[in-house]
């Protein structure tokens, strides 16, 4: 165990950062930190210790999930990274976008999702079917739910199933992931963290149901969000590409396409952000890592990080949203940024 996370994270709480985490840290297969803090709901009626087990929804860490599902479906010669989308999707009127800008963000379309969550799901599809891109595919980085949505429609073409099927079966069920899904039944309800009061329109606690309004509005199932589950089976996602591609003497992803996730993907403007394919590089959130670690965040307060040299996978998941989300910058990411320093710094002593 490293103490200064216990410190981080206790702190965090009594500044009321987020109400309770779980850190979860594994070099190779041996794990360094494990540990859960605070309650899922301050002291507010209901609340709950966290543990080890609790289960968060895991909001954009969802991107990750798709990105995998998709790269394995490139690896089995399905599905081309410069192949344009509209081939799987006919529907969709930008015919220059090719899955790798899904991938790396860069396809240029700009819609945002959660302003059209309440005229339904059929309006969020049409505005991205019907979208044309504010920038040519591939010059700038742009994060955006609609890339990963878009990613997860092309995904569901090529299975011939469920978007929750295609997940299930081409990572979820390879990883050994039991506890990681779309729409949790309702008996898990007591094992979950909330996300937030929304009085406004869902008239009450977040609980058990996804957060994010899009994804919500689409039935709980999207490329983007959705996805609820426990610190352990987050790590092995990120331990998957550290360990490039293999897990369990089981070839997964080929090394090749395992590193190339990991890459900076070419955008003639990288001023803005830095994507590999599915994954974040280069984000304050890595810290000391900030230029050789890998990762992913999410609205809720959910961090992937990895650092291929040090062999780490990282794991903090919190409810930072509860009771109310805060508007930016996310204190939660300044918080993950002293725990992986505090890391490195626990293993260069």
């Amino acid at each position: 165990m490293i103490p200064e996370i216990d410190h981080i994270i206790t702190t965090a709480i009594h500044e009321r950062i987020f109400p309770g985490a779980i850190v979860l840290v594994a070099q190779d297969t041996h794990i360094l930190h494990a540990a859960a803090y605070g309650t899922t709901m301050y002291d507010d009626p209901g609340t709950m210790p966290v543990t080890l087990d609790t289960i968060y929804d895991l909001a954009s860490l969802t991107k990750v999930f798709t990105a995998t599902a998709a790269l394995r479906l490139h690896d089995a010669g399905m599905l081309p990274l410069d192949q344009p989308i509209q081939h799987w999707l006919p529907a969709l009127h930008a015919p220059d976008i090719t899955v790798r800008h899904l991938l790396s963000h860069s396809s240029g379309l700009t819609v945002q999702l959660a302003p059209l969550a309440r005229a339904g799901a059929a309006t969020i599809r049409t505005m991205v079917y019907t979208a044309t891109p504010r920038h040519p595919p591939g010059r700038i980085v742009e994060y955006a739910n609609l890339n990963t949505l878009l990613l997860g429609d092309v995904v569901t073409a090529i299975y011939g199933g469920s978007l929750a099927d295609a997940l299930t079966e081409l990572v979820c069920v390879p990883l050994g992931l039991h506890k990681t899904r779309f729409n949790p039944p309702t008996e898990w309800r007591a094992t979950i963290a909330p996300t937030e009061w929304d009085w406004e329109w869902r008239g009450g606690l977040v609980h058990g149901v996804v957060h994010d309004e899009s994804t919500y509005a689409l039935g709980g199932v999207a490329g983007h969000a959705g996805l609820f589950g426990p610190a352990a089976e987050a790590l092995r996602l990120v331990q998957l590409f550290i360990q490039e591609g293999a897990w369990q003497d089981r070839q997964l992803l080929r090394a090749g396409t395992a590193l190339a996730a990991l890459t900076p993907q070419p955008a003639s403007d990288t001023s803005r952000l830095v994507s590999g394919l599915g994954w974040m590089l280069h984000r304050p959130y890595m810290g000391s890592a900030i230029h050789h670690g890998f990762g992913h965040s999410g609205f809720t307060g959910p961090l992937l990080i990895g650092i291929p040299q040090r062999r780490l996978a990282i794991v903090l998941l919190c409810n930072r949203t509860y009771p109310k989300r805060t508007p930016p910058p996310y204190r939660h990411h300044a918080i993950a940024a002293m725990v992986v320093d505090a890391i490195i710094q626990a293993i260069d002593r």
